[in-house]
């Protein structure tokens, strides 16, 4: 078994493109636990299981050959720590987190703020050190920047839509 522990930061608010403010960020990462499929490419269904305050299950089904470890659909439980992170708990236990931080600066208002996916992939059917792992350690980086990239172009888009106001 092989696993691959990942992450990748981001801006949000990008020259040349509306600010979204905090609360805008968080009601996108709210939509996101709720309609992953907006955000996910691999991602084509999110169906909710049940809910609390600050935690959801869902069942997420991806698209064929859209998750690196072949998986068709899985519950995960989705831990919301407003306003700066979530945690997606699958039920083989491996985790991710998807964080909003601020940087260098006095930002109270978003306008400075950086999206992070941390990734544990696990690979149960891989051996570590092989040809395998190596190709497929470079299939999850590219996976890990895209999540994060199209994460934060969705929450561009689904605000200058209205979506999230």
């Amino acid at each position: 078994m092989v696993v691959f522990n990942m992450s990748y930061t981001a801006p949000i608010n990008r020259l040349g493109q509306p600010a979204l403010t905090a609360t805008q960020i968080w009601r996108c990462v709210d939509r996101k636990v709720r309609h992953a499929e907006q955000f996910v490419p691999a991602i084509v269904n999110t169906e909710l299981l049940s809910e609390s305050r600050t935690e959801l299950k869902r069942r997420v089904t991806f698209a064929r050959d859209g998750h690196p470890a072949g998986v068709h659909d899985t519950i995960e439980t989705c831990k919301m720590y407003e306003p700066c992170r979530v945690d997606f708990i699958a039920a083989d236990g491996s985790t991710i987190t998807n964080a909003v931080s601020t940087g260098p600066g006095d930002d109270d208002d978003g306008l400075n703020s950086y999206y992070t996916y941390i990734f544990e992939w696990r690979h149960p059917e891989i051996n570590e050190g092989s040809a395998e792992a190596a190709a497929q350690k470079q299939a999850d980086w590219k996976t890990t920047k895209l999540a994060v990239e199209a994460t934060i172009d969705t929450m561009h888009r689904l605000v200058a839509e209205g979506v999230i106001v």
